[in-house]
């Protein structure tokens, strides 16, 4: 698996790492060996499958170039172009074909790309992590993921969390709902507005049970320290979240109040953390950079997800 313009992330204080592991576990589960995770600089022209990840942030069309084009990207493009093995790209189309017609600093390039067959993560097996952008942290090996960035847990039961799944799902781990508590549940009610969530929650996941999936619920993370500096990205309406510290820590007890009872009363498993709810998460449990999210060093499973490597060119998870 490697990054063609963005080399993969394995800093273990990065969300973007914590993607790099969960594709690397995903493709082992669908290729049924081990994935090896290169930099771009590698000579991969011995290896027979190469898997394109343009990265956690990648959108079909739209790749990185902090700063513009660099001369080792474009060496990554040509080294590319020469593969003669197959091809697949992670979740997305990834055509560098259209990009050298998109870049002008590329246009001059004689080169051509097959466009990579894309392996849908959510869809490898009958097994399945669904959630927003942090389910990541609650991923195990043995999985499918489908990780849908900025959805609210309201979101989903709009939807339907069945229309988020195979109709072969026969295990489902499913966590959403902090994105609610940081911007949405104070102004929409409060605790009426989690006590609401939770029975709709409740009825869909039993019609879940009765068709044979197993479910697994995942409690919410403590709120984030006040001071954290949040990019405009991670923001709603120019706010960093809505209500006060205190408000939102009781709003995330109460809402994990209800996931124990809804696991009780449909015998469910509950996926817990050992974080300091009163005063909010520590920042050794957070990404390095501005954000939210748990650093992939505190992930519920890390070390199901971590290996070293110490073949020459392979980079190290740890």
């Amino acid at each position: 698996m490697i990054g063609i313009v963005t080399n993969l992330s394995t800093r273990l204080s990065s969300h973007n790492a914590g993607w790099t592991l969960v594709c690397k576990s995903v493709l082992e589960t669908k290729f049924g060996t081990e994935v090896q995770v290169l930099d771009n600089k590698c000579d991969y022209s011995g290896y027979d499958i190469l898997v394109i990840n343009e990265g956690v942030n990648y959108k079909e069309g739209s790749f990185n170039f902090f700063g513009g084009v660099q001369e080792k990207q474009i060496e990554s493009l040509v080294k590319l172009s020469n593969y003669k093995g197959i091809i697949y790209s992670v979740n997305s189309k990834v055509d560098y074909n259209a990009l050298l017609t998109k870049r002008k600093e590329l246009r001059h390039l004689d080169l051509s790309f097959p466009v990579p067959e894309v392996i849908d993560l959510s869809k490898v097996n009958s097994k399945l992590v669904l959630g927003d952008s942090h389910s990541l942290s609650v991923f195990k090996p043995g999985y499918s993921i489908s990780r849908n960035d900025g959805k609210t847990l309201h979101g989903f039961l709009k939807i339907g969390i069945e229309k988020f799944i195979k109709e072969d799902t026969t295990d489902l781990v499913f966590y959403a709902g902090n994105i609610d508590i940081r911007f949405h549940t104070h102004n929409h009610g409060g605790e009426e507005a989690i006590k609401k969530m939770s029975i709709d929650l409740f009825n869909q996941v039993s019609k879940l049970t009765e068709k044979g999936i197993k479910v697994t619920l995942v409690h919410l993370i403590p709120c984030e320290d006040e001071s954290r500096k949040i990019p405009g990205t991670g923001k709603y309406k120019g706010e960093n979240f809505f209500g006060s510290k205190e408000e939102r820590i009781s709003y995330v007890n109460y809402f994990n109040s209800l996931i124990d009872r809804i696991a009780i009363k449909l015998n469910l498993d509950v996926i817990s953390w050992q974080f300091d709810y009163e005063n909010g998460m520590s920042f050794d449990d957070m990404e390095a950079k501005q954000s939210v999210h748990i650093r992939p060093s505190s992930y519920k499973y890390i070390n199901q997800l971590t290996k070293e490597k110490n073949d020459t060119g392979i980079l190290k998870l740890l």
